[in-house]
């Protein structure tokens, strides 16, 4: 609990408690709502015996927010006072703290006596301490802001030296100090920021003392003064001792602390003759505590890349060198076992590649002349015979050419036949002559009617072809109509790539997975490797056939997955690299000169 004395509360405390033979000492305590806890704000009798007992029953007072009477749990030096009595301070329904008295009282009556007495004395003591919290909110309102913007100096500058600058100079004239140092470990004390001073790097014997000093108090991670304070603890301070002999003035030392671990110091003196307030020595351990991360943070992020990797380098050989740690010796023994085990236990190398199925034989029935389509018989998927009727070409163009040729057919035999009976020998062979062409067109045109039924050349399934939404529109001689693939036979085509196709040898089993039986593997045998490449996809592949072993469900042409190859046996660590290290090989050798 800090002490910090109001002089109007204890002034009122010393006049009441001097106006009563009954009361014997008081302490009077202010409450911090906002953090839960309480300041001491007056005492008396000065010397402080029964500070401690009183303190605690006006906490419980506090805490109650009801009048509390101890006896005779409290145990009091003097043997003349019997009990203690404590009652809240309040402003309207407001709780602002408590007095606590020890007095003399020997019945009921007595200690009531003494409440209404307290009661009445401390009237006007509410609206004192009301306005002294107001001003210790405005105090530590103003002391965050200033906090702050010094944490904003810090990180608005484009380097850590540059924002050490700034802070220690707003520092300086906040604090009204003579000058004030800033230094961080790298890993010996280092001064970055001097206070007013761009150059502070001229008096090297100066810096050795201030850079101890700094030295001196972040080994021993507590503030340092000099002259020493009469409520600061025993310190070493050999070195600040040094700095005061050379400069004459007062200072005090306050490291940085990240991670609980100091990082720097701030180093604020004072002209001779001075010492620092509670209210600077306040405000420089704020800054110092406020500052630490950000320190540690920018200076992190300004280090190069090897500093960072040496110092991460350096964080897991000392996680790993720690006896009472046995974690990370476990992992990293586990990832040697699995880094070895990745290297020399060899595994089957698979090749994976997409594969298609395709018919066994393909069999394109096609227009055997230009033409019209008709009719259609059959559609994609449909299952048909040798000899099936597949579709129908017009005819009515055929027909009409059938008869036009059949008349002029006629015609000619009349003619040879009549010159034959006249015996003109030339009318006779020019007639015969164009009764041949006749004869010869009109066979043209009936094989031409004989085609115009298409039908399956072999048992299979129409794999290709939909004429149903095209009947009527002109076909030309040759074009595909409907392509046909015999049934349950077929052959697969993977598709591999060129960086891998070395790999890939005829005889070698593998597995395929279709896209519509994901669940199901089928195995597979390679057959011939075509050693012609295309490009599909941006991609340079070449066109394994493979056969499909084994009980297979039904399939058909046109179905796609993935299929993948064994291609031998190599470790672990060959299978995730090669790919990388075969393109670095190449592209080497493509730079050599």
């Amino acid at each position: 609990m800090a002490s910090m004395l109001r002089p109007g509360i204890q002034r009122w405390l010393q006049q009441h408690c001097d106006s009563s033979d009954a009361v014997s000492g008081g302490v009077v305590i202010l409450s911090a709502t906002d953090h839960g806890t309480t300041d001491m704000v007056a005492e008396w009798p000065a010397s402080g015996t029964l500070t401690p007992a009183l303190a605690s029953v006006a906490q419980a007072a506090v805490q109650r927010a009801r009048p509390v009477v101890v006896a005779p749990a409290v145990r009091l030096s003097d043997s003349s006072h019997n009990r203690v009595i404590s009652m809240p301070l309040k402003s309207g329904d407001r709780l602002l703290g408590a007095v606590a008295l020890a007095v003399r009282a020997d019945d009921t009556q007595a200690v009531e006596q003494l409440f209404k007495q307290l009661a009445k004395a401390s009237a006007g003591v509410g609206s004192t301490l009301s306005r002294d919290a107001a001003d210790r909110q405005d105090d530590q309102g103003t002391e965050t802001a200033r906090v702050l913007r010094l944490q904003t100096l810090l990180l608005a500058q484009p380097t850590l030296a540059e924002g050490a600058m700034a802070l220690v100079t707003e520092l300086a004239a906040a604090c009204g100090s003579e000058r004030i140092t800033l230094g961080i470990l790298k890993p010996d004390m280092d001064v970055i920021a001097v206070s007013n001073s761009a150059e502070f790097k001229q008096e090297q014997a100066l810096l050795r003392l201030v850079s101890a000093a700094m030295q001196e108090a972040a080994d021993q991670g507590a503030r340092v003064s000099y002259p020493a304070l009469g409520t600061d603890p025993a310190r070493i301070i050999l070195a600040h001792a040094d700095l005061h002999a050379r400069t004459d003035h007062a200072l005090l030392t306050v490291p940085l602390v990240c991670a609980g671990q100091a990082v720097g110091a701030l180093l604020v003196e004072y002209r001779a003759g001075t010492q620092p307030s509670d209210e600077q020595i306040q405000m420089c351990e704020s800054v110092a505590s406020a500052i630490g991360p950000l320190v540690t943070l920018r200076q992190s992020a300004e280090r190069a890349w090897r500093e960072r990797l040496a110092q991460s380098l350096r964080a897991v050989w000392q996680r790993l060198a720690r006896r009472d740690d046995p974690l990370p010796k476990a992992a990293l023994a586990v990832a040697v076992g699995l880094l070895l085990g990745a290297t020399l236990i060899p595994v089957t190398h698979r090749v994976g590649a997409p594969a298609r199925i395709e018919g066994a034989v393909q069999r394109m029935v096609a227009a055997p002349f230009d033409g019209f389509l008709q009719r259609s018989h059959v559609r994609p998927g449909d299952a048909v015979r040798a000899g099936d009727l597949l579709v129908e070409m017009a005819d009515q163009d055929l027909t009409l050419e059938r008869r036009k040729w059949e008349s002029a057919l006629t015609q000619q035999e009349n003619a040879y036949a009549a010159a034959l009976a006249r015996a003109d020998r030339a009318q006779f062979v020019i007639s015969h002559g164009k009764a041949d062409e006749a004869r010869s067109q009109l066979e043209l045109v009936r094989q031409q009617l004989s085609r115009t039924r298409l039908v399956a050349p072999i048992d299979g399934v129409v794999i290709k072809g939909d004429l149903s939404q095209t009947l009527g529109a002109p076909v030309q001689r040759g074009d595909a109509l409907l392509t046909l693939a015999p049934r349950e036979q077929y052959r697969l085509i993977v598709e591999v790539d060129e960086r891998d196709i070395a790999d890939i040898r005829p005889g070698q089993t593998g597995q395929l997975a279709l896209s519509s039986l994901p669940s199901d593997t089928l195995a597979l045998v390679v057959e011939r490797v075509t050693p012609v490449s295309s490009v599909r996809d941006g991609r340079n592949v070449f066109d394994v056939e493979a056969r499909l072993t084994g009980a297979a469900p039904e399939l058909r042409p046109g179905l796609q997955g993935i299929a993948k190859i064994d291609a031998g046996e190599q470790s672990l660590a060959w299978i995730w690299t090669h790919r990388f290290t075969d393109w670095l090989r190449l592209a080497w050798w493509s730079w050599a000169p």
